[in-house]
């Protein structure tokens, strides 16, 4: 079985037809969160991922995008300033629906490992890539003491590779914990945190028979800096919006 295994697509639909142009052979999509919030397209991500029945949950951009939407607060269409905005008025009762059904935690076992998807277990920002990195590692609990606490006896009875799939980071790694236990993250498919950034593109992981192998692919970013550079974001918002988007490294 051929698993594609995303994360952090932040409404970015170039990206994602990116990695699809190149894994379409794919079986099966998992998505480990932050499905909308810091990009344009969340209307056209929800649809991606539903055309394709990806198993997904949800990350704290999800939630923090919904949060906006149940609060009744809007601006005006064409003139946002937050990215969160301009999803809450791109998004159809649909996506709504589809986004406030998405669960925290999934569990599932394919080709003989026992996958547990969470999108964080560290809600703390850090301020390079390095420093994400290490605080991630840092942080992550021991592998079983969570385990325990996400996957109940019944979902655990025949687990022999037991994996946590992680989000949020924006980094790609794969960690042992011990034995055949492991934290493993794709990484964003849309941005990385940090200036220090030296990639643009979407990073992601193709798991094969079980084995999980890390890809990236570059996609066109030139219409995504100038819709950026054309919007109502404040400095704040759109200076790390154009680094993230590649800006600083072309």
């Amino acid at each position: 079985m051929k698993i594609l295994l995303i994360s952090d697509l932040h409404a970015n639909i170039d990206a994602l037809n990116a990695v699809w142009a190149r894994e379409k052979s794919a079986d099966i999509v998992l998505c480990a969160g932050d499905i909308v919030d810091w990009g344009f397209h969340p209307h056209e991500v929800i649809a991606w991922l539903r055309e394709r029945d990806a198993i997904c949950i949800c990350g704290n951009h999800d939630v923090e995008t919904l949060k906006l939407y149940d609060s009744g607060v809007r601006e005006e269409i064409g003139k946002e300033t937050t990215y969160a905005s301009h999803c809450v008025n791109q998004l159809t009762a649909e996506d709504v629906a589809y986004l406030r059904a998405l669960p925290e935690t999934r569990v599932l076992t394919l080709d003989g490992v026992t996958y547990c998807m969470k999108h964080s277990l560290v809600m703390h920002e850090r301020k390079s890539n390095v420093q994400i990195l290490l605080g991630e590692y840092r942080a992550l609990p021991a592998f079983r003491e969570k385990w325990n606490e996400l996957v109940t006896p019944e979902e655990d009875a025949c687990a022999t590779t037991r994996c946590l799939i992680l989000g949020h980071s924006h980094i790609s790694y794969l960690l042992r914990a011990m034995g055949e236990e492991y934290y493993l993250n794709p990484g964003s498919t849309h941005y990385r945190k940090g200036r220090d950034s030296v990639v643009k593109g979407a990073d992601y992981v193709v798991i094969q028979d079980g084995t999980p192998i890390f890809r990236h692919v570059d996609y066109p970013t030139a219409h995504l800096r100038a819709r950026i550079e054309n919007s109502n974001f404040p400095a704040n918002i759109k200076t790390p919006a154009l680094v993230y988007a590649g800006s600083h490294i072309d």
